[in-house]
């Protein structure tokens, strides 16, 4: 499995499997960004486990709904979000552009509730974010060519 590390803050790496496409396409990583952006905006996110290592499909909808509405909250416009479709069939540019409105500065205080908002990412960590999610993304992508999944 592959450990990373996506802020100074987090009490531990993330694990990824060594699908990358179950790791982007179940939600659970994307609901743990958002959660760094603005903790606690996704209240639960289901997580793949040794005993059950392969979430199913309504947990996967589940967590990738949870992650597009917490999208919302922070304030990206609805144009800009991708569909929870396009997020499990594996839609890497629909998703891209999600999460560069997600990582705009300034995208937090769009929000109707602003006042309320987390302050904003220091740049470096927000590129980072969204250079790790375009990686993955991409090697997804590579991942269902070479195999043909």
């Amino acid at each position: 499995p592959t450990r990373l590390r996506l802020s100074p803050w987090q009490t531990g790496p993330v694990t990824l499997t060594e699908d990358l496409g179950d790791a982007l396409a179940n939600g659970a990583v994307l609901c743990q960004l958002a959660n760094h952006l603005r903790p606690r905006s996704v209240p639960f996110i289901h997580v793949p486990s040794p005993a059950v290592p392969k979430l199913n499909k309504i947990k996967c909808r589940k967590n990738v709904e949870s992650f597009l509405e917490a999208c919302r909250h922070m304030g990206v416009p609805e144009v800009a979000l991708c569909s929870a479709s396009d997020v499990l069939q594996g839609d890497a540019g629909r998703l891209r552009g999600t999460l560069r409105a997600l990582l705009r500065p300034g995208a937090a205080e769009e929000s109707p509730a602003a006042a309320h908002a987390a302050p904003a990412l220091p740049g470096p960590l927000a590129g980072f974010a969204l250079f790790y999610v375009s990686v993955m993304s991409l090697l997804f992508l590579a991942y269902h060519k070479l195999w043909g999944f």
